[in-house]
């Protein structure tokens, strides 16, 4: 059964790499102090587009690593727990702006059809490491990825892989609503059109089915050729959400979705989000813990680019394993 670790030490993280297999896993894995070194040593990855063997497949879903990556508390004995099934996985991520490490070795798996909730103060990495699951970080000058981020038994860090296909199955939502300077029509059937979907009555069906999926079809199917930008910020936000949905990714990442929206909204988006993990996997950053609490299925804490501990939301708010998530939970930082 494939484990997830929580934590381990630096000692570990710079520790010679060892091999888990099925029969160790949980085992702790170490890694070069310098994660730059993994790349000539390892395996190349399949061509992202293409069809892999079903047992190529097997052999990534094995390679999910044992053991998550180090935490500023050493001298604690890593904690593992099984893993479903994931959707995706980042095997020893690591992001660098320039000569800067933003996020360090983070290793974890993101369960099919469930929300995952990231955490942490500000500058812990958390929108920088959602940004990097789809490829956004690189648009930014200086950024590097180092690691594994496997989903269909490809691994979408490898250069040759087509972003915009990508983007199409990895869905991004962002803090602040960004409607086009459209029609509510014309946003929703943007994304479809321009990959290749033409058909007028398709494209009907499609934006309807979106807006419906968004609770927003009674609000506006009497004024789709008005400007998206004559919505109010909560409804934008939602047709945000729609045009995300109409490319029909697997995927949906949503960059603190409701922080800059009214309380009405936000309880409008937090039921959207228990509506939509039905069809999706979503991962969510967030700075309001009684959000995470209330739309996430599993929450993982970030402090300093590290992964602290990543476990079920209930047992991440009610008895966490380390003292700086206990700390950071119950406002005594951050």
């Amino acid at each position: 059964m494939t484990m997830i670790a929580t934590e381990k030490t630096e000692a570990e993280r710079v520790a010679n790499r060892t091999t888990a297999t099925p029969s160790d896993a949980g085992t702790a894995v170490g890694a070069p102090a310098d994660p730059r070194e993994k790349a000539a040593a390892s395996v190349p990855a399949p061509l992202p587009g293409a069809s892999p063997a079903a047992a190529r497949d097997e052999s990534a879903q094995r390679a999910i690593p044992g053991l998550a990556p180090s935490a500023p508390e050493p001298g604690e004995t890593a904690r593992t727990q099984p893993a479903p099934n994931p959707a995706f996985y980042t095997k020893d991520l690591s992001v660098y702006y320039g000569e800067k490490q933003a996020i360090k070795q983070v290793s974890m798996a993101f369960p099919d059809r469930q929300v995952v909730a990231l955490i942490g103060p500000s500058g812990c990495g958390k929108s920088t490491f959602l940004r990097s699951l789809n490829r956004m970080n690189d648009l930014i000058p200086g950024a590097s990825i180092d690691g594994e981020i496997w989903i269909g038994g490809q691994n979408i860090c490898d250069p040759r892989t087509d972003v915009v296909r990508l983007r199409q199955r990895i869905g991004m939502v962002w803090q602040r609503p960004n409607p086009f300077h459209k029609s509510i029509y014309e946003n929703v059937a943007f994304g479809p059109r321009y990959h290749g979907v033409k058909n007028k009555a398709a494209l009907d069906q499609l934006v309807e089915e979106c807006l419906r999926k968004t609770a927003l079809w009674d609000e506006v199917k009497d004024r789709l050729h008005q400007s998206g930008l004559a919505l109010s910020g909560g409804q934008q936000q939602r047709l945000c959400i729609a045009r995300s949905i109409a490319v029909k990714p697997d995927i949906l990442l949503m960059d603190e979705p409701a922080s800059a929206l009214d309380p009405v909204s936000t309880a409008k988006i937090e039921e959207l989000i228990a509506e939509l993990k039905r069809d999706y996997t979503i991962v969510i950053v967030t700075h309001n813990m009684h959000q995470a609490a209330r739309v996430s299925d599993k929450t993982a804490f970030f402090f300093l680019g590290d992964l602290v501990e990543y476990d079920e939301t209930n047992k991440i708010f009610t008895n966490p394993s380390r003292k700086s998530t206990d700390d950071y939970i119950s406002g005594r930082f951050g």
